[in-house]
């Protein structure tokens, strides 16, 4: 089999990203393979990067990308946009601006059909796409150059990754994106898809949502589930409403009680995978509120604490006030985003969330709460949601709170069964290298020895993933012992206890002269923050 040659590229220099893409890079290398490398060197005339924050002149924040950036880690294999961007591999602007619209969307942080047809979200987008044409020139000149086998990029959704993604996938060769994964242990790597891309997804979730979980299995599952509810998770990128206290029902003259979460379009917009049938989120809400005839007392609005918080120098005004004014309209209760009050317990103490493919629908599902979902998402092969994606599903929505005691007991079970099969699948079978890429934070990693390079580069040849665990139970047995402690409620008794010591694992380091690099970049925001 003849040897492959990889081009490696992470325009932006956020953490831990191009420490993954080494990693990647030079399993390739270990094995014999070719790894090249593509660089930005301050060869755009505007990117996410400069455009997120906006707080430093463009070429401090270019000084700063390139400092973190692969021309810290290698001296070789090096190519650059700027050397290779010309006229003649140039992407009409039709497709660049396809391409810059997810950035741009994620940028305003834009929610409502009305925010997407404003000239901010137009502006945004056309000072983003030539940035993403010189990235797809200087990508399908580099795929040349190189005699390039497969492109790894980083993302692969925003304005320059996804240029590179798709100059890839013109210039007939496998295009493969990575990223950290949900939880932080593993990497995500996608063949032939961005990091959006659901179709591998959807294939691994489908297929491990019917195989038991061993002992071992169900309890890792409970611990990432429980340090989630517990807010106790340091490894996520993100983590919300965790200095919550504790609250109550809002809404007391109610027969139901509703929990409505929203999340926010815009990381997802535009991806016809994601797209929900129906024509705007508040659309679902008025026809599930209408179809279950429920009153405003049956309802409440939970605004995500996402919004309450700057992403660079954007707030989530946008989206907490399109839907604010909607449930205002309704005469629907509404906690705002800034509320530190507990969404864990609002959802304990609800009848059935409503949400498009937020990330809560995992933790509902745990404490056996029926997930009525409106969109396409993550977990929609998961076997815990009640679909309504589509008006047409609508008139076979029950809400289970009317079923039997018995009834809801065995459909209560089967919701955590579900919840922690999926969270395992998200853990340690979809992620790649989940042994050996290893998150001490959200952002600092170690690396055990002993990763397959193999693993890797059948990836690349084939585009099919293979589960990372491919173990499971003869029967569900060890599931019911973890069953009925979730059950219990006592949620800190499942955090696991001390995990391994990872300090003397190796790092992934830069050049040895660019080493403080890392000590400056301590004192700084990581990526978006």
């Amino acid at each position: 089999m003849s040897a492959l040659r990889i081009g490696f590229a992470s325009v932006y220099a956020w953490r831990p990203h191009v420490e993954h893409m080494m990693f990647l890079a030079r399993l390739v290398q270990d094995a014999d393979q070719a790894a090249v490398f593509l660089a930005c060197d301050g060869d755009m005339p505007a990117c996410y990067t400069r455009e997120l924050r906006d707080v430093r002149p463009d070429w401090m924040e270019c000084l700063l990308c390139r400092a973190g950036g692969v021309r810290s880690f290698t001296g070789t294999g090096l190519s650059s946009i700027g050397g290779l961007a010309s006229d003649r591999n140039l992407s009409g602007l039709a497709r660049a601006r396809e391409w810059a619209s997810s950035s741009a969307s994620t940028l305003g942080r834009f929610e409502s059909p009305a925010d997407y047809e404003s000239p901010a979200f137009r502006v945004m987008r056309d000072r983003l796409a030539p940035g993403a044409q010189r990235a797809y020139s200087a990508a399908r000149a580099w795929i040349g150059l190189e005699r390039l086998d497969a492109v790894c990029v980083f993302n692969g959704r925003m304005d320059a990754t996804r240029a590179i993604f798709e100059a890839a996938r013109d210039a007939g060769i496998r295009a493969v994106s990575f990223e950290r994964s949900w939880f932080g242990d593993g990497l995500q790597i996608l063949p032939d898809e961005n990091c959006l891309g659901l179709h591998a997804v959807h294939a691994m979730v489908g297929e491990w949502s019917s195989r038991p979980l061993t002992l071992h299995q169900a309890l890792h599952s409970a611990g990432r589930i429980a340090s989630r509810l517990t807010r106790t998770n340091t490894t996520e990128w993100r983590a919300y409403n965790t200095q919550a206290r504790r609250g109550t029902w809002p809404a007391q003259d109610g027969s139901r009680r509703i929990l409505l979460l929203p999340g926010s379009l815009n990381e997802i917009w535009g991806d016809p995978e994601w797209q929900s049938s129906w024509s705007e989120a508040t659309a679902a809400y008025d026809a599930i509120i209408d179809h279950l005839k429920l009153s405003r007392y049956d309802v409440v609005l939970r605004c995500h604490p996402n919004w309450g918080e700057r992403i660079g120098k954007n707030d989530g005004r946008l989206p907490e006030r399109y839907y604010t004014d909607w449930a205002r309209a309704r005469g629907v209760h509404v906690i705002a985003s800034r509320d530190t009050v507990s969404t864990m317990d609002l959802i304990a103490q609800c009848d059935a969330v409503v949400l498009a493919n937020g990330s809560a629908a995992l933790e509902a599902a745990a404490m056996g709460k029926q997930v009525i979902a409106t969109a396409p998402s993550i977990y929609q092969e998961a076997g815990f949601r009640t679909d309504v994606s589509h008006p047409d599903k609508l008139q076979s929505l029950r809400l289970q709170v009317d079923a039997t005691a018995t009834e809801q007991a065995a459909l209560q079970r089967q919701l955590r069964r579900l919840a922690l099969r999926f969270c395992y699948t998200m853990t340690n079978r979809l992620p790649q290298y989940v042994a050996h890429v290893r998150a001490l934070s959200s952002w600092q990693y170690r690396y055990p020895p002993g990763a397959d390079p193999q693993r890797i580069l059948e990836i690349i040849r084939s585009g099919r993933l293979q589960a990372d665990d491919a173990a499971f139970a003869d029967n569900e047995e060890s599931e019911n012992e973890v069953l009925q402690r979730m059950e219990a409620g006592d949620w800190s008794a499942l955090i696991p206890g001390p995990q391994d010591d990872l300090s003397s694992a190796p790092r992934v380091n830069r050049r040895w002269l660019l080493r403080p690099v890392d000590f400056v970049r301590r004192k700084m925001p990581v990526g978006d923050r």
